[in-house]
């Protein structure tokens, strides 16, 4: 249970440095505040989702 707990964790880890990732690319390109949260919320919820896919997957979490 522990070890499950820890890969969920990492995974949205992973995914928060994804956001932030997009969030300051979008900044360094000269986008407004608003677009980088949108970019960065965006990016969050496509890497999270796609992270639980592949544990799920590889049998990592789920039941």
């Amino acid at each position: 249970m522990q070890l499950r707990l820890m890969y969920v964790i990492i995974a949205v880890l992973v995914a928060l440095v994804a956001a932030l990732a997009g969030s300051v690319l979008t900044v360094v390109e000269g986008g407004r505040p608003a677009a980088a949260f949108k970019t960065g919320a965006v990016t969050f919820a496509g890497s999270l989702t796609l992270l639980i896919v592949v544990m799920g997957a590889l049998g990592v979490v789920g039941s």
